[in-house]
């Protein structure tokens, strides 16, 4: 099972992608922001597949047995 900071990191993922699309670029701390901005939507989507990955591996593998 999915823990929930992995669903945490991911409903980050998708607010960052929804300030970059509706940022506006006049004011100088925002863009600020928006380059952070920038760099969690390229580090989360890594961090959430290592995390996924990590649980998978921990618990033995995919498998098509009942648990």
């Amino acid at each position: 099972m999915i823990d929930s900071k992995t669903i945490q990191l991911t409903t980050l993922w998708f607010v960052v992608m929804i300030f970059i699309q509706t940022m506006s670029a006049d004011n100088p701390p925002i863009n600020a922001i928006g380059f952070l901005a920038l760099l969690l939507v390229l580090v989360l989507p890594v961090v959430i597949l290592g995390r996924l990955a990590a649980t998978v591996f921990a618990d033995g593998g995919w498998s098509l047995r009942a648990r």
